[in-house]
C-alpha cells in the first residue's frame, strides 16, 4: 500500500457489502444443486451459471484482500497496528466458526464410532488447519476457505508495511503467480499441500490481485466524475461479459498460463473495480447490502440447512416439472437460510466483534498505563 494513507480510505463502501452478499448467494445457488447426491438437475440454459457458483469463493478472496487494504490505515493509526489487526480478524472469524465447529464435533462424537480424532479436532479449533496436509479441508463444510484466509491474515501486515504502491503490488502479483505455478509440482512432498487448490500458495495470486485493485481504485477514484463513471461502467460490463463467456465456454483459446480459477478472479476483479467507480442500484441496494452484512453467516450456515432439506427436495422433483423443481428447492433453501444466518450474525458474530473491540480498548489502555508509569519513573529519577 502507498505511504499516503488518509482517514477517508477507511470509509465503508456499500459496493463491497453488496458484492459480498451476491458472492454468498451465488455459493448457495451452487450448493443447492451440488450438495445432494446425485446433483439436482437444472435447466440446460441455467446449468453453466449455476454450475460455476463455487467461483463465488474467488470473489470473496479478492474482496477480502481489498478490504484489508482499505481498513489497514485504521489499524496503523491505532498505535498498536498488529494487535489491532489480528484482534479484529480473530473477533470477526473465530466466534461463528468455532460455534459451528463445536456443533459438528458434538454431533459426530455420538456416532457408534466417533468420526473425529483428537488431532483433527485440535487443528480445526486452532483455525490453522490450512497448515496441515491432512486436515486442510476443515470439518465445517466450506471452511477450507477460512483455513486459507487465516494464513493470509498472518502475512498481510508484511504486505501492508513493505509492499507499497501500485508497481510493488503488481510485482507481488506476478511473483505470487509464478510461485503458485511452481508450487503445483515443484514443492517437496511434505509441503505439496500448499500448492494444491485449498493451499495458500494456490490462492495467493487471488489475494494479491485484490491488493492491486485497491491501488488502482485509489488512483481511478480521482478522475473527473463523468470519466470515472464511463470507466466504471466499461469495466463492469467487460467483467460481466467476460465471466459469462468463461462460464458458457465462449472464450477464445487461452495459453495454459491462466486457468479458469484465476480468470474468474480477474473478471470478478473488473466487476469490483467497475462497481466501485460507477455504482448502480441494480447491484447495490438494501437487499444485496443486507445479504452482505450476513454473508459470512450465510456462507457457513447454509450447508447445515441445505443438507437437512434433501427429503423436501425429492418431493419437489416428484411433484413439479424438472425445470421448476430446482428453483423451488432454491427458494425453500433461501427462505430457511437467510433467517438462520441473520440469527447467527445477530447473536454470535456481532457479540464477537464487540468483544474484539473491548479487548483492543483494554490492550490500548493497558499500554497507556504502562507508558504513564514509565514516564513517572523517569521524572522521579
Amino acid at each position: 500500500m502507498s505511504k499516503d494513507y488518509s482517514g477517508e480510505l477507511t470509509q465503508r463502501l456499500p459496493q463491497l457489502d453488496a458484492l459480498r452478499g451476491i458472492a454468498a448467494l451465488y455459493v448457495v445457488i451452487y450448493h443447492v444443486m451440488a450438495m445432494p447426491d446425485p446433483d439436482l438437475s437444472v435447466p440446460a440454459w441455467a446449468l453453466p451459471i449455476v454450475g460455476m457458483g463455487g467461483s463465488g469463493v474467488v470473489l470473496f478472496f479478492v474482496m477480502s484482500a481489498f478490504s484489508l487494504c482499505l481498513t489497514w490505515p485504521r489499524h496503523a493509526a491505532s498505535g498498536l497496528p498488529l494487535r489491532s489487526f489480528y484482534l479484529s480478524r480473530l473477533a470477526r472469524i473465530a466466534p461463528l466458526m468455532l460455534a459451528l465447529l463445536s456443533v459438528m464435533i458434538f454431533k459426530d462424537q455420538f456416532r457408534a464410532v466417533p468420526l473425529r480424532g483428537y488431532d483433527e479436532v485440535a487443528w480445526n479449533y486452532s483455525l490453522l488447519f490450512g497448515l496441515s496436509p491432512q486436515w486442510q479441508q476443515g470439518i465445517v463444510m466450506g471452511s477450507w476457505t477460512i483455513g486459507v484466509e487465516m494464513l493470509f491474515y498472518a502475512i498481510f501486515p508484511l504486505i501492508a508495511l513493505y509492499v507499497r504502491g501500485l508497481w510493488a503490488q503488481l510485482a507481488l502479483l506476478v511473483l505470487s503467480y509464478l510461485l503458485a505455478l511452481w508450487a503445483k509440482t515443484g514443492l517437496p512432498a511434505d509441503w505439496a499441500h500448499f500448492g494444491g487448490h485449498v493451499g495458500l500458495l494456490r490462492q495467493l495470486p487471488v489475494f494479491a490481485l485484490g491488493c492491486v485493485l485497491f491501488e488502482l481504485w485509489r488512483r481511478l477514484r480521482e478522475l473527473p466524475q463523468r470519466r470515472k463513471h464511463i470507466v466504471g461502467v466499461s469495466l463492469l460490463l467487460l467483467g460481466v461479459l467476460a465471466q459469462g463467456a468463461l462460464f458458457y465456454g465462449r472464450l477464445p483459446p487461452i495459453p495454459g498460463i491462466a486457468d479458469g480459477w484465476y480468470l474468474s478472479a480477474l473478471f470478478y476483479g473488473l466487476m469490483l473495480l467497475g462497481l466501485l467507480l460507477a455504482s448502480n442500484r441494480v447491484l447495490v441496494n438494501r437487499a444485496t447490502c443486507f445479504l452482505g452484512t450476513i454473508s459470512y453467516s450465510l456462507y457457513l450456515v447454509h450447508p447445515f440447512v441445505v443438507s437437512r432439506s434433501y427429503g423436501v427436495f425429492a418431493k419437489f422433483y416428484a411433484a413439479l416439472p424438472e425445470g421448476t423443481a430446482y428453483f423451488a428447492c432454491l427458494g425453500l433453501s433461501l427462505a430457511l437460510v437467510i433467517p438462520a444466518s441473520w440469527l447467527t450474525y445477530r447473536f454470535i458474530e456481532k457479540p464477537g466483534i464487540r468483544l474484539g473491540h473491548r479487548l483492543f480498548a483494554w490492550a490500548r489502555a493497558r499500554r497507556g498505563s504502562f507508558a504513564d508509569q514509565d514516564q513517572a519513573r523517569g521524572l522521579a529519577s
